[in-house]
């Protein structure tokens, strides 16, 4: 089979160790290893330093970043949506191209925000089309860039997608009841497929697991672990304040916090006002490879937050590494999770936490029965073959 993997986003390229770039890449290789013929139409770039015209980033001092400040921020918005909604009749006309150079027997296309104008291309040229969604995105974007007078049509670009597509990939079943309910699609149109791991991708480097062991004198600890972007959404600083109420009956425990984000500084001073600040160490931003590394060092892992429609890739990250799995109480968690079963899933509030480290810490059996089960799911089912599986098994 011939299949066009089509990314219509502007910035989001292919090669970047960020999540986007991870899952096209994952399923466009998946996808090979079937024998099929996949050809990657990414508007975002499919080499290193390769951007769009759409989507290079201005300088931080630019005349733009002056007049960011100056003007409103529905005016900054709704700017900016003007320009995706150029960017997409580019889209369209470079994925037309394709579709006639190359002839797929498949559309596969990662749905963006305002960019729908490939589907009428799609239709004219009578190719099945298969849509994979990640988000509610014109919700989403309102959350993250406040109003925009383009929303109402975003929502029609939404509605239009749905409809015209032959199957939906969605990544959790609150994602299919957010779709089946705002856009009148039927069930079963929609597929489940939350996000994956590829395991060839782990691994790690015992002198450099030595290294930071020494490096922060980690002999003889128990860590808990925590990897990832540090922003006000993902939770950091609940987990901060569950350590403290814990460490007081485990002192031999150390919080280690790997990545790095805004409110950093405002951690590190939620650490010293816990009275705690010798205890939790902020590794810092780290090379993707070397994140494998650091999970190896923890004896629990926590997905401190989420939001309730993404499934989050990182607790197939630490899953993949056979670590018990604390992880917040949303429908994609418990897509993949039973409590007791694969992870401990929690409310994420500070004493619900606590009490999930300390019942961890307290049961060593209960840790690895939850690592290898979880462990033993991912590798049958979360991996990104057999994601490109159920993508072929779609098609007639």
């Amino acid at each position: 089979m011939k299949i066009i993997y089509y990314s219509p986003h502007p910035t989001h390229d292919i090669v970047s160790e960020v999540g986007y770039a991870t899952h096209q890449r994952e399923v466009i290789n998946a996808l090979r290893s079937f024998g099929h013929e996949v050809l990657p139409v990414i508007m975002g770039g499919t080499e290193k330093g390769q951007l769009s015209s759409a989507g290079i980033p201005a300088p931080k001092n630019s005349f733009k970043a002056i007049v960011k400040k100056f003007i409103p921020r529905f005016i900054w918005t709704s700017l900016k949506d003007y320009q995706l909604l150029l960017h997409d009749k580019k889209a369209a006309q470079r994925l037309e191209a394709a579709i006639i150079k190359f002839q797929p027997n498949l559309i596969y296309e990662r749905s963006e925000y305002l960019q729908d104008k490939g589907v009428a291309i799609i239709k004219k040229h009578k190719i099945k089309y298969f849509l994979e969604i990640n988000a509610p995105f014109a919700e989403e974007m309102k959350g993250f860039e406040g109003y925009s007078v383009w929303h109402g049509l975003a929502e029609k670009k939404e509605l239009n997608k749905n409809n015209q597509a032959d199957k939906i990939f969605v990544v959790s079943s609150a994602l299919k009841s957010f779709i089946e309910k705002r856009y009148l699609v039927p069930t079963s149109k929609i597929i489940v497929q939350p996000n994956c791991i590829n395991l060839d991708n782990v691994s790690v480097n015992k002198e450099n697991i030595e290294g930071l062991k020494i490096n922060y004198q980690l002999e003889g600890k128990k860590v808990i672990g925590f990897v990832g972007s540090i922003f006000p959404h993902h939770g950091v600083d609940i987990l901060i304040d569950a350590f403290a109420m814990s460490v007081k009956e485990f002192p031999n425990a150390v919080l280690l916090i790997v990545g790095d984000g805004s409110i950093l500084d405002e951690l590190k001073q939620n650490a010293i006002h816990n009275a705690i600040a010798d205890k939790v160490i902020f590794a810092g931003k780290q090379d993707h490879q070397q994140v494998f590394n650091f999970i190896e060092l923890m004896d629990i892992c926590v997905m401190a937050k989420s939001n309730w429609y993404g499934s989050p890739i990182k607790i197939f990250e630490y899953g993949a590494m056979q670590k018990p799995v604390i992880a917040p109480n949303t429908i994609p968690v418990k897509d993949v999770m039973l409590d007791g079963e694969q992870g401990l899933v929690v409310e994420m509030n500070k004493e619900k936490v606590a009490d999930a480290i300390l019942k961890l810490l307290n049961n060593p059996l209960l840790s690895a029965k939850l690592a290898n089960n979880f462990y033993s799911d991912i590798t049958k089912q979360y991996t990104w073959h057999n994601a490109a599986r159920h993508i072929i098994e779609a098609c007639p």
